[in-house]
């Protein structure tokens, strides 16, 4: 027997290894990617290479957790491929020129992170998560699709940059009904109310598909309305509609939190919190701070679900909260900055850069508890004023970069308002959180309620637990 002989039959499974028929629709998803880009289908944006740039840092981080967390699993090579999957479709959603194939990339990410969620097929949780994923997925495909529908008719082509072209400073019905259905379609990706309730199911999930699914699926929304700006911009309607049930998402979300006893329902909460912050922001007008945001977010949040996995504790955790009276300072920081910005005339995005920076103050005194004494302490104490430049910097990058609307949503005032009315209910926050108020009995049956009827999951008592 030659050589040849011996090693062809070695040959012939290696190639069948690695061309696998559950491999197929991976490569051929990487194929219209490839063909998209060296056909000359593909546009470079900010938002684009945010979405695209966030999907693959978070798909490589989270598979390559995933090799050790899923290693005992059977269905591990089926995650990698819905995992590899997801990343090359939110890359193609991002980077492509044509709003039916940004539809299409947007329906198989949907369908995808709906097989992610029932990753574990034998519990009923999961299917029952995966079934609802899916009904609110298809709710947003359809509204994508009908507003795509509506653009590429108005327009006379499905190029993006000519909807967008033709969008602007247009009233017709149109393009008015288009930009209802395009925060319809973020809506439902954000989980935003009354959408929210596929995201807090999803918690029977794997931690790597909430972390793929927290950090980077969710963002998807503001990616498509920052996309089709000018469409949002033609419809004051569709933003004040936008900007109100962004502000009822992140003041049921912060809700939730308080009373969810479970790491990873806290953190869902706190995404549609997140996701809710980031769409106001959007219908504000202050895009540049909305993508800061989608980025930072998603960074923040697959940290924190990599890091709940296997989390179990019945010891009383150290408070996180701030003892009066730091949150009323930092409040009365906050207004006193606010109040700066708008008498400097820079004050278009003036609630989400407040907001940002009450969180930083809020970090830097947190932070100032603990601090280490010596060179280790001055470093650290430190970092919170670092992470304030490096916020501003790179907001100003983004801005550089994305230009805001036009024509601001509220006046100055108008956000300084709302933003007194959220930093009231943040100073009250952390009374409760620091221990130092309790809620009232029956808000906090009512706010248990909600959180139970949004997911399957039972807070046990005060322990802490996140399940795998």
């Amino acid at each position: 027997m030659n050589p040849t002989t011996m090693t062809a039959p070695a040959t012939k499974r290696g190639l069948a290894l690695r061309l696998k028929p559950a491999d197929w629709p991976v490569f051929a998803l990487g194929s219209l990617l490839a063909a998209t880009i060296a056909t000359g289908h593909a546009m470079v944006t900010t938002p684009g290479v945010a979405l695209s740039g966030l999907g693959i840092l978070i798909a490589v981080v989270v598979l390559a957790f995933s090799r050790r967390q899923l290693r005992a699993d059977r269905r591990s090579d089926s995650f990698t491929r819905l995992a590899t999957s997801l990343a090359i479709a939110t890359v193609l959603l991002g980077l492509t020129a044509d709003a039916m194939l940004l539809a299409a990339a947007w329906i198989v990410s949907g369908r995808l992170m709906a097989g992610l969620i029932g990753h574990v097929g034998e519990w009923s949780e999961a299917r029952d998560a995966a079934r609802r994923a899916t009904i609110a997925f298809t709710i947003g495909d359809v509204a994508l699709i009908g507003a795509v529908t509506l653009l590429s008719i108005a327009a006379g082509s499905s190029d993006i940059v000519a909807i967008r072209s033709v969008a602007v400073g247009s009233s017709s019905l149109l393009t008015t009904a288009a930009a209802f259905l395009l925060v319809i379609a973020a809506l439902a990706r954000c989980a935003i109310p009354p959408f929210s309730n596929w995201l807090m199911r999803s918690l029977a999930a794997p931690t790597p598909v909430s972390a793929l699914m927290h950090a980077g699926f969710v963002n998807a929304g503001g990616f498509l309305l920052i996309q089709f700006a000018p469409v949002l911009e033609a419809s004051p309607h569709a933003r004040y509609a936008l900007f109100a049930t962004g502000v009822v998402a992140a003041l049921v979300g912060s809700a939730i939190m308080l009373v969810r006893a479970d790491v990873k329902g806290s953190l869902a909460a706190s995404t549609i919190a997140q996701m809710g912050f980031m769409l106001l922001t959007v219908a504000l007008g202050a895009y540049a701070a909305a993508l800061w945001h989608m980025v930072a977010h998603g960074l923040f949040k697959a940290w924190l679900f990599l890091g709940s996995a296997g989390t179990i504790s019945t010891r009383p955790t150290r408070s996180k909260g701030l003892a009066q009276p730091w949150p009323a300072l930092i409040a009365l920081a906050t207004i006193v900055g606010a109040i700066f910005l708008i008498e400097a005339r820079r004050a278009d995005a003036l609630l989400p850069v407040c907001l940002a920076l009450t969180a930083l103050l809020s970090a830097m005194a947190v932070a100032s508890r603990s601090l280490p004494r010596g060179p280790l302490g001055a470093v650290v104490a430190l970092m919170p004023g670092a992470l304030i430049a490096l916020n501003a910097a790179v907001l100003v990058l983004m801005t550089a970069l994305q230009p805001d609307a036009a024509q601001p949503l509220l006046s100055p005032y108008g956000q300084l308002g709302i933003l007194s009315l959220f930093l009231t209910g943040w100073v009250w926050q952390q009374r409760i959180v620091s221990g130092e108020q309790a809620l009232p009995p029956s808000l906090f049956a009512r706010l248990l309620h909600a959180g139970n009827a949004l997911t399957t999951s039972t807070p046990v008592s005060t322990t802490v637990i996140a399940k795998d």
